[in-house]
């Protein structure tokens, strides 16, 4: 034994001092070493991970066509969702891999970039791909979003097969979206599905992916930028029950069909101004009096000149029927305190937002 142990250690270091040159003969005098010891056991082979399903590598390719991107949408709108098993993505065959019989496996779907809430970017500024995860039951993870990962042990040939898993991708608003450069979008992940043996003696690339869109501006354009309201001359007393004098405008738009059109009004002369009153605009001489802008019967209070989603105090004008729209507003004289005549002005802008 003593003479044994001798001759294992002079093969080690001569085995360093080669740079490990022949590393199969450690493993051969360790196997001999546990054997004299009677602990004698079967050392397993370098697992050689591959793909036994037909046609190798093969890139799963999403294509969602033509996809109407509203220019305003907030963060985390889906704008568009495809759903299908991952096997169809990739040829409509089984895509498998074996790393070997009893070999622990940890299958990986894995994402490109740096994703953030589990949506990662594209091409396109303001538009990244989810893909959410699901299985038929087994190991792999229920509903939840890739990358994902999980460890799993098949005992014969094919190995883990990937008909048991579907994918559901989406694109989601991530900021504002543009479309200047090009409307062409594009996401690749590769490798996408990916398997390793966990003891890193094997692992292999099993699938690719590919997303692709074509993407129209889905938007609005202004027919009335300037609109002038002229109001009447009215009694100071007249104002003695709050208001008086509603005069009737329009603002007009022409939009796309089938899009929400959301208006935010700004008080141009106070911009932090939230209420439904309309500040007076330099040159007026009048005291004790404001401007109330209608939708209907509702006053309108006064926002951020923003066209985002969700902007403070925006309103809806409609659903938009495609072509030119008309969104019917009035405005009225209000008493804010002690009315003094004179000349009244107020200045407000619009911004559309179209969602």
């Amino acid at each position: 034994m003593k003479a044994l142990f001798e001759n294992f250690r002079m093969h080690l270091l001569s085995a360093k001092s080669n740079n490990f040159g022949n590393v199969s003969s450690i493993r051969w005098f360790l196997a001999l070493i546990t054997c004299v010891l009677g602990i004698c056991m079967t050392l397993p082979a370098n697992a050689a991970c591959s793909i036994t399903s037909s046609g190798g590598l093969r890139t799963a390719n999403i294509n969602f066509g033509n996809v109407s991107v509203p220019a305003n949408a907030a963060v985390g709108t889906v704008i568009a969702t495809a759903f299908d098993s991952y096997a169809n993505w990739v040829g409509g065959q089984q895509q498998s891999f074996y790393c070997g019989a009893n070999v622990t496996i940890a299958v990986s779907f894995l994402m490109s970039g740096t994703g953030s809430s589990n949506v990662f970017p594209t091409n396109i500024p303001g538009i990244g791909v989810r893909i959410k995860f699901d299985s038929y039951g087994g190991v792999a993870p229920r509903n939840t979003y890739v990358p994902v990962s999980w460890n799993q042990s098949p005992t014969a040939s094919p190995g883990v097969d990937t008909m048991g898993f579907t994918l559901t991708p989406a694109l989601v608003v991530t900021g504002p979206i543009d479309l200047s450069s090009t409307n062409t979008l594009s996401y690749n992940a590769s490798p996408f599905l990916f398997g390793k043996a966990v003891d890193g003696s094997g692992q292999v690339a099993v699938s690719n992916l590919m997303v692709q869109a074509t993407l129209a501006s889905r938007s609005c354009s202004v027919t009335t930028p300037t609109v002038d309201v002229p109001l009447p001359t009215v009694n100071p007393g007249n104002l003695n029950t709050g208001s008086a004098q509603a005069k009737q405008f329009d603002l007009g738009v022409n939009c796309a069909q089938g899009g929400t059109v959301k208006v935010t009004l700004t008080d141009a002369s106070n911009v932090s101004n939230r209420s439904t009153t309309l500040s007076l605009a330099p040159g007026s001489t009048a005291t004790g009096v404001g401007l109330q802008i209608l939708f209907g019967t509702t006053p309108v209070a006064f926002g951020p000149d923003s066209a985002v989603a969700g902007n403070m105090n925006q309103w809806t004008a409609g659903t938009s029927a495609g072509g030119p729209m008309t969104i019917p507003l009035s405005v009225r004289y209000i008493r804010t305190g002690t009315v003094n005549p004179g000349i009244v002005k107020g200045l407000a802008t619009f911004t559309m937002s179209y969602q």
